[in-house]
Formats: structure tokens, C-alpha cells, sequence
């Protein structure tokens, strides 16, 4: 029993960061703007969160202390998230090199400012892993109250956040404008929708969303090594959101079957079945990133995504 809901609960979470990283991903390109530094943005929102949680004071009520996380996680990666779209809308550089670059640079400044505080006399030069116990008790709770299995409460926010992207996508101005802005900007600029300016919010929108996915990625955790940035997720975030050809209910089913290889990746040891096969624990490690490539190797053909997507707009350029 135990280790079905333990299961249950890693593929809950998996789905749960999947779904609202893609999701970020999603707002920045449906504007036209590639999201290759979904990783990065991921990365600096964990960092910032880790950082917050290292240094808080244990006298702050828990209530508080997860608050104060949480928007340090949001407001992080959103300004980390300004870099991209500064560069690629702004100055108009190619995107998929500055989303490459912004995905080192982010677990970059990560390492270098986490050795340096948790350097001491005896370790000078400090090391990349922040341990954040406190924390990981104030965000996961015992699932249905059976010890040893963990419920971690951000997941509620997801959930809770997929139907509203759907609505904001789908059923408001705002998102029928991101999608102009993404599919014909010289159309949508000529009906008065200023272009830029909205594709900065889906670029930041993308920075909020990843900054959560990478908060509950290491509240998953009572510690977590910083030089493994967000540990591929954003990768597989953004397979997910080429999997759901941009549209919030497929990529929340895309997150549903990637998180199966990923989960099974954990929890592999508690199944007796698979335990004796004697299989090498690297098999399992690389078998969501193997999936994710078969599968977009078959579904790449049927890419529906934004028409001017990873083109910067010239007014002067007619589309």
C-alpha cells in the first residue's frame, strides 16, 4: 500500500512541475518567443527559493516563511526571464542562442553565490548543495496521514492553475492577443496590439510559472545540489509542450506520460518485478529522455506551433 501511494505521490508531483513549467513554456512561445531557457528559468527561481530557505529565520510562523518562499520563487524567475526578453525582443538576438546561454548562466550564478555561502573555515571554498529540512516538512504533509508517504501542497496550485490558463488561453482578450502576436505580429500590430510589449509578458509569464515548477522541484527534497540546475526538467518541459502542439489540455496529458518514465525512474527499487531484473539504475535514469526523443522523432511532423515562432518582429518586414 505503501508503495503504491508513494508512487501515486511522485507522479502527482512529476505531472505537477511538467505541467506548470510547460505551461511557462507555452506563454513565451504562443507570443513568438522560443523558451529554451525554460531550464534556466526553472534554475534561478530554485536557487533564489533554496537561498530564501537557507537564511530565513526558523522563528518566522511557517505560514509566512512558505509565503515569503513562494514569491521569491515567482518574482526571481521572472526577472531572470527580462534577460531573454531584453535580448530577443528588444535587440532582436537570435533566441536560440541566448536561451542556451541563459540556461548555463543561471546555474552558473547559482554555484558560484551557494559555495560562497556555505563556505566555512574548514570547507573555504563551499560547496553547491543547500539543505532545507524546515522547508521540506512545511511544504509536503503526510499523505492521507500515512507516515513515510509525502503530499507535497504546491501541487494543489497547479491543479488548481490548469483550468485557469485554459480560461486566460482560450476565453480572454489577453490570450487571443498572445496568439496573434505569435502566429502574424504585422496583422496584429496593425489592429492596434502593441507586439512587444506582449510578448514581454509571455516571456515573463513563462519566468513566473517555471519559477514555481522549479520551487516544487527541490521542496520535493530536504536538499538539493544546485550544479545540477533543475535536473533536465525544463527539457523535458519543453518536449511536453511540443508533444501538446502548444494547448494546455494536451500538454497536461503529455505531462501525464512522460511523468510515467520519470516516476518509474524513482521508484523502481520498491517494485520486486523490476528490482531483479538486475537492470543497471542508468537505464532507468535515461528512459523518460529516451521516450521524450522517440516520441517527438513520430509527433515532430505534426508540429502546430506559433507560424513566426523564434522570429523577432520588424515592422518593416512584411509577413
Amino acid at each position: 500500500m505503501i508503495v503504491v501511494l508513494s508512487t501515486f505521490s511522485f507522479l502527482l508531483a512529476y505531472i505537477s512541475i511538467l505541467t506548470i513549467s510547460a505551461f511557462g513554456g507555452m506563454f513565451s512561445e504562443k507570443s513568438g518567443t522560443l523558451a529554451l531557457s525554460l531550464e534556466g528559468s526553472m534554475t534561478f527561481g530554485a536557487f533564489a527559493a533554496g537561498v530564501a530557505m537557507h537564511l530565513l529565520p526558523a522563528t518566522l510562523p511557517d505560514a509566512l516563511s512558505a509565503l515569503i518562499v513562494i514569491l521569491i520563487a515567482l518574482i526571481s524567475a521572472g526577472l531572470f526571464s527580462l534577460l531573454l526578453a531584453l535580448a530577443c525582443v528588444t535587440f532582436k538576438a537570435n533566441q536560440t542562442l541566448v536561451g542556451t546561454a541563459l540556461n548555463i548562466l543561471s546555474t552558473a550564478i547559482a554555484v558560484v553565490l551557494i559555495k560562497h555561502i556555505t563556505r566555512t573555515e574548514t570547507l573555504p571554498v563551499g560547496n553547491s548543495r543547500l539543505n532545507f529540512t524546515r522547508f521540506y516538512e512545511i511544504f509536503n504533509v503526510d499523505m492521507f496521514g500515512i507516515q513515510g508517504v509525502k503530499f507535497n501542497w504546491l501541487i494543489l496550485i497547479v491543479l488548481v492553475l490548469v483550468p485557469i490558463v485554459y480560461l486566460l488561453i482560450y476565453k480572454t482578450q489577453y490570450g487571443l492577443r498572445l496568439s496573434a502576436c505569435g502566429e502574424n505580429p504585422s496583422s496584429a500590430d496593425s489592429l492596434g496590439i502593441n507586439v512587444n510589449r506582449t510578448r514581454y509578458t509571455g516571456i515573463v509569464l513563462s519566468g513566473l510559472f517555471a519559477g514555481l515548477g522549479g520551487l516544487l522541484l527541490i521542496t520535493m527534497n530536504a536538499e538539493w545540489e544546485f550544479a545540477n540546475g533543475a535536473n533536465g526538467f525544463g527539457y523535458l518541459a519543453l518536449a511536453v509542450l511540443i508533444f501538446g502542439q502548444w494547448k494546455p489540455l494536451y500538454i497536461f496529458l503529455g505531462a501525464f506520460i512522460f511523468s510515467i518514465f520519470k516516476t518509474l525512474s524513482v521508484v523502481y527499487p520498491s517494485i520486486d518485478i523490476l528490482a531483479n531484473l538486475g537492470i543497471s539504475s542508468y537505464f532507468y535514469l535515461a528512459l523518460p529522455y529516451v521516450v521524450c526523443l522517440v516520441v517527438l522523432i513520430f509527433t515532430s511532423k505534426k508540429n502546430a506551433g506559433p507560424k513566426t515562432l523564434g522570429e523577432p518582429y520588424d515592422k518593416g518586414k512584411i509577413s
